[in-house]
């Protein structure tokens, strides 16, 4: 046994003394010489095409629509104190709501420039002298754009109206200029003056076109919006104003504008000297550097959060309703008597709406005589309480679902929807008796 294990040591000792002896000497061997590099820096190479800019689709733009801004003369819905209309541009100056000129607004729309989330559009109309002599000065003070709209028989006429020199200046401090027309006449409900209807296109096109090519001769910029008269207009209307080369147009119609606006049924806030609800509906944003949050009286939907003096509304604010022919309505029964002649309702699509209001109720209401065919909604509503000349303020919007209309069962959806309505405002009624 051993033997054996003195033989297997012997024979891994003599293994081992086979092994190659190491070394702390390395021998590298370079197979080529390595290749001089250039260090000298070549230009870098452009795309032949510059990519789009990504475009924030999401902002809201108001469009704030002025006439006469004058300094003697009482104010009412087409005069505003220089005063006031100095006070407001102030307003969005503290707040922090970026006045944007009507080309930067298009150039978004073209998708070739980025605009803050929420904005205003300063547009005014006709052509008074003031503009130039009061309203100027005001616009120039905070840097602030503006577009106005001439009709051009008003331009150059009596002491109160716009000479040319007054326009290239108005041009030069910032102004755009836009085409109101030739005689500021409605051209829709025009056309009965006329016997036949080559006359009336004859008309029409002198109105429209005309009006433009006059304004761009004279003062030789280009003239690309047009301000509809009292704000009428309708389908033929636009496809004329297209064809005509504008590439927008505005209308009185209060209400937000967006991404997917139509360029020529862009809607204006139309601000009045007598009262502020239009003012208030345009620069409110949603708490999003808006300026009457918490004035607004429309009921939060956090009971919590909810005071006595707000009221409740249908359709709800931002809600979505499938009945094109609704109710809108306001329960303000938490005012113990309102100034029924102080109550005004303006519905974007529709302006002024008569409504009707039931005292022993509460309910302010008013019932859509026509099909409701925009997706969206703005209701403005402001009234007094009697003895009382401090007006309240509601705005709220919503929604309209069209593809339910052609539904099979649309009747009894809109008979359900308008049960629960009811159901709504009358047990919030019962609840306050």
């Amino acid at each position: 046994m051993n033997f054996i294990v003195i033989f297997i040591f012997s024979f891994l000792l003599c293994v081992a003394c086979d092994r190659p002896k190491a070394t702390n000497t390395i021998k590298l061997e370079i197979a080529e010489e390595l290749e001089e590099l250039d260090m000298s820096p070549e230009p870098m190479q452009l795309p032949k095409e510059v990519p789009e800019p990504i475009i924030d689709k999401s902002s809201r733009v108001t469009f704030l629509g002025y006439h006469q801004i004058i300094t003697r003369g009482n104010p009412g819905e087409m005069r505003i104190r220089a005063t006031k209309f100095r006070s407001q541009m102030q307003v969005l100056k503290d707040a922090g709501i970026p006045v944007i000129s009507f080309s930067d607004y298009m150039k978004w729309r073209d998708g070739t420039k980025e605009i803050p989330e929420n904005c205003v559009v300063i547009t005014i109309d006709d052509g008074y002298d003031d503009l130039a002599d009061v309203a100027l000065p005001i616009l120039k003070e905070f840097k602030y754009p503006f577009t106005f709209y001439l009709y051009t028989n008003f331009l150059g006429g009596s002491g109160r109206t716009l000479n040319d020199e007054e326009v290239r200046a108005l041009i030069e401090g910032g102004g755009e200029l836009g085409s109101h027309s030739v005689s500021h006449d409605f051209l829709v409900r025009a056309k009965r003056k006329f016997r036949n209807e080559s006359d009336y296109e004859d008309w029409l096109a002198k109105e429209i076109k005309g009006s433009k090519e006059s304004l761009e001769k004279k003062f030789g910029v280009t003239v690309s919006s047009f301000a509809y008269p009292y704000g009428e207009y309708n389908e033929s209307l636009v496809k004329k104003i297209a064809d005509a080369g504008y590439s927008s147009a505005v209308t009185v119609n209060g209400a937000k504008s967006g991404y997917e606006t139509p360029l020529y049924e862009l809607p204006r806030y139309i601000i009045h000297g007598n009262n502020d609800i239009n003012w208030k509906a345009g620069t409110s944003f949603r708490g999003k550097g808006g300026l009457v949050g918490a004035q607004n009286i429309i009921r939060s939907s956090d009971k919590a959060a909810s005071n006595s003096s707000q009221i409740k509304v249908w359709p709800e604010n931002g809600n979505e309703i499938i009945d094109r022919l609704p109710k809108i309505l306001a329960d303000v029964s938490v005012y113990e008597e309102i100034e029924p002649d102080s109550i005004r309702m303006k519905v974007s699509g529709f302006g002024d709406v008569p409504v009707a209001y039931d005292k022993d109720s509460g309910i302010i209401s008013w019932a859509v005589k026509s099909k409701l065919r925009a997706a969206k909604y703005m209701v403005n509503l402001s009234f007094s309480e009697a003895g009382d000349k401090k007006r309240h303020f509601a705005a709220w919007s919503f929604l309209v679902n069209r593809n339910v209309f052609y539904l099979p069962d649309y009747k009894q959806r809109v008979k359900a929807e308008r049960s629960e309505r009811f159901n709504a405002s009358n047990d919030e009624s019962s609840s306050k008796t």
